[in-house]
């Protein structure tokens, strides 16, 4: 039983579908990548705020995955 709890919480979290996974955006006038954290250096430059939104949400605004954290 002590087993089964971890393998069943990491199952619930293999689910989650990819439009609502978080990733982080740069709200600046030219940032054109969503990033999968905060600390990411290619935020490091951001003009703007860095904000958590949905990867759908980051893909409708147009942005491509960063190169460096992806």
């Amino acid at each position: 039983m002590k087993t089964l709890f971890p393998a069943l919480l990491l199952s619930a979290t293999l689910f989650v579908s990819d439009a609502e996974k978080k990733v982080y955006i740069c709200t600046g006038p030219k940032s054109e990548c969503y990033h999968k954290t905060s600390t990411c250096r290619g935020l490091s430059k951001c003009s703007g705020q860095v904000k958590q939104v949905t990867l759908k949400e980051a893909q409708q605004l147009h942005r491509r995955q960063c190169k460096i954290c992806y």
